[in-house]
Parts: structure tokens; sequence; C-alpha cells
């Protein structure tokens, strides 16, 4: 570089003398002041570039970001979209036939178990049980008679036994009719919420018609379909992610109750039910669900970015830095990989914890290249 240097300036210099009429002895003392002025320009380029004059280039390290590798946990997902659903949710009929004498409760009021809903008309009911219990004290006063003429020898044993058979036979009537009044009164199966009223009161009702409908909030269930390919890497108890667009800031995770058993021949799926509590009521029947299911987990994993990794005709690999005499140099290592999880991919082998990978610069090094860290 000097040479070349010294060269153009002699070239300069004698263009300047054959170019120039006057003194020669004058001339010569005025280009040999340039040169020492243009040697001395060159020396300060020189130390301001480090030190060219001297002929060494060097190799200068080049600035690279490296991140330590260090085990930690990774997990894989799929997601599904869920349906939710109240664990008690009921549609209320009757039992027997019946004009609907009165409605006790409202639409969205809350209600306990037992308390009455609806009321049929029971009068034919009650005055048939009026009658019956008529006959059966008669029917009870004949048979302790006999039970006491026939403990004394007293009658016959026919006698005895059809006043015995007729109170029975009056105490199951009565039983039936009991039963039959109290199918009149319609109660709740659950505590809940009255969420729909289908009919008016004076309107016929008989089983099977939908009277109402009772909701309870306290417990929901999230119903959901995943392929028959996750069967070897999902099973119940293993944790869930739920998530809901009514509600973009909340997240439960929760844990996989059951697992269908057979498998749906059109869509190739298999039933997936959550189960979970709802104290603030805010989860609602049919509310759609996000399920993000975790087939894929590692507690101690080797995690580098995916783009760090390059691919050659002998593998896989990535740069890491090691130390040498007080420098820091390159290293290429082939690595095996597993799972990649968006921008992060899982190494098996090649690296070990503590290592130093090259995440940023890494396309500006080869195989023991000089770097600098250029953080920590």
């Amino acid at each position: 570089m000097k040479n070349t240097i010294y060269i153009t300036v002699w070239a300069i210099s004698l263009a300047m003398i054959s170019c120039t009429p006057s003194d020669p002895a004058k001339q010569v003392d005025a280009y040999r002041k340039k040169i020492s002025e243009y040697e001395q320009k060159i020396e300060e380029i020189e130390n301001a570039s480090g030190n060219l004059s001297s002929g060494d280039t060097g190799t200068q390290a080049i600035p690279v970001e490296l991140s330590e590798i260090e085990p930690q946990r990774f997990s894989r997902y799929f997601e599904v979209t869920g349906l939710m659903e109240s664990d008690q949710d009921a549609t209320i009929s009757p039992e027997i036939n019946g004009r609907i004498e009165e409605i006790r409760v409202k639409r969205g009021q809350r209600v306990d178990a037992g308390h009455l809903l609806v009321r049929l008309n029971s009068e034919l009911t009650e005055k048939n049980i009026a009658e019956v219990k008529t006959s059966l004290e008669l029917a009870t006063r004949l048979y302790e008679k006999q039970e006491e003429l026939w403990g004394n020898q007293i009658g016959s044993e026919i006698q005895y036994l059809e006043a015995k058979n007729n109170k029975e036979v009056l105490e199951a009537r009565l039983a039936t009719l009991e039963k039959q009044l109290a199918m009149a009164w319609i109660t709740a199966p659950f505590s809940g919420i009255v969420e729909h009223i289908g009919v008016e009161e004076g309107e016929l009702a008989s089983p099977g018609m939908p009277l109402l409908r009772l909701v309870s909030l306290d417990r929901m269930r999230v119903t959901s379909r995943i392929s028959e390919a996750y069967l070897n890497q999902v099973k119940e108890g293993d944790e869930v992610e739920l998530r809901f667009a009514a509600y973009p800031d909340m997240v439960i995770h929760e844990k996989i109750s059951r697992l269908g058993e057979v498998i749906d021949p059109q869509t190739r799926t298999i039933t997936l039910e959550v189960e979970l509590k709802n104290p603030d009521k805010k989860l609602k029947p049919n509310m759609l669900t996000a399920v993000r299911v975790e087939d894929y987990r590692s507690e101690s994993a080797m995690v580098v970015p995916s783009i760090i990794l390059r691919d050659d005709f002998n593998g896989t690999f990535l740069y890491r830095a090691v130390e040498v005499d007080g420098g820091m140099v390159t290293e290429k290592v082939y690595v095996e990989t597993g799972i990649t999880v968006q921008d992060r991919t899982e190494v098996i082998s090649g690296v070990s914890p503590g290592d130093r990978v090259i995440v940023k610069g890494y396309h500006l090094v080869g195989d023991g290249t000089q770097v600098i860290n250029t953080i920590g």
C-alpha cells in the first residue's frame, strides 16, 4: 500500500518537473518539500486506519450477537373450536295430563332445587284422595275388628283376610293418588335460572310437552372434536387452554375430563370434553371457545431461533462461539433438530447447556471466524 502511494507521489513530482521551466535546484527543493508533506499525510492516514503503513492488514473481529443456551420448557399446541354447554340444562315437562292452573316463576328468575315452578289443576285427584281416605278409615276399623275376633277364634279366616285385603288395596290406591297429586306440582330438579317459559296459564299440558327451560350456570362443559391423528398424543387429564372471543383477556387452564371412545366415520374425529366451574356466571351456553391442546412438551429442551439453522450437504448446522487465546472464534456445529413451534426449534443433539450460539450476524461468519459479542 505504501509503495503504491510513493510511486503515485513520484509520478506527480516528475510530471511537475517536466512541466515547469525554472531553476532545477529550486524545483528539486520544492518537490522534496512536497514529498515530505505527502509522507506526513500518509503516516497520519495509516495511523488513523490501523497501521496500514506497516504492511500488516490484520484480522478484524466481526461483531455478532450471542445467546447462551439454557434448558427450558418447550411445548407445542394445536387449536380446535369448542362449544360451551351447561352441565345442567333441562326442558321441564309434566308427567301427567292436566290444565295449567298456575305458573309460579318468571323468565330469568333464579330458583333452588325443589322450588315450585308450575301447578296443574288437581281438583279431581284431590276429591279422589278424600274419598279413598274415607273408605280407608272404614276399612281399617273393619280390619282391626276382624283381627281381634280372629285372635279370639271368632269368625272365619276368610272374613279376616278379606278385611285385610280391602284395607291394603285402599292404601295402595291412596299412595297412587298422592303420587299423582305430587306430579301436578312441578318443581325444579336442580338450582338454576328459568331461561324460557313456553306455556300460559289455562293451557292443557301433557307428558312430553315442554313447559319451561331451566339452566344452571354453576358448572359448564366445553365440547369439541379432535382428529383421530392425535389419539396417541392426547389423553384424559392433559391440560388445555381455553380462550373466548367475548372475553379477549380471559384465559382458563383446565384438564381434559373425557375423551370419546367412538371415532366419527365421516369426520374421523373424537369428542373432547372439558368441565369447568363458572363462579362469576360469565360463561354462557353455546359460547364459542378456542381450545388449545398441548400435544408435545419437554421440560428441559434446548431451543434456538429457527432462523439461525442452516443446511448443507452434510446436514443442519449452526455457529457457536468458543474462546481461543483470549478471543472468540466461530465453530460450525451440526445438530439434530426436533419440532418447530412458530420461530423456535428444539435441538436434540449437537449443543449443550451453556453453549453460546450466534443469533445475529450468523450470515457474516464461517467456521473459525473471529467474532466479538455486541451485547453482554
